[in-house]
């Protein structure tokens, strides 16, 4: 029988088969079609479509202001604003508790 193999690294597609993983970025497109082939058996697609969390308003609100804060601290340790830094970082772990609190984080 044909093994197929990855020119770049050496892997066989028997490889692939038997663990699950592939040796280097070039056997993506050397097992092109047995990988696509093993994607649709197990996610029903060979496409990734991803995810977008919905959240609601106030979860949205406090996501913005997060990384509102994260981007004032990191102006103001650069300005080297060390009393607001301590102000910042104090908001900061406020409210990434809150958001752990509601999965957010």
């Amino acid at each position: 029988m044909y093994d197929k193999i990855c020119r770049n690294c050496g892997t066989y597609l028997s490889d692939y088969y038997r663990t699950g993983m592939l040796g280097c970025p070039h056997c993506y497109t050397a097992f092109r079609p047995e990988i696509a082939k093993t994607l649709k058996k197990i996610q029903k697609s060979a496409h990734h479509e991803g995810k977008i969390p919905t959240l609601d308003p106030v979860g949205k609100e406090l996501c913005e202001e997060y990384k509102r804060l994260l981007s004032e601290k990191e102006a103001a340790v650069m300005e080297s604003r060390f009393s607001d830094v301590k102000r910042i970082s104090g908001e900061l772990i406020d409210l990434k508790a809150e958001l752990e609190r509601r999965g957010l984080l």
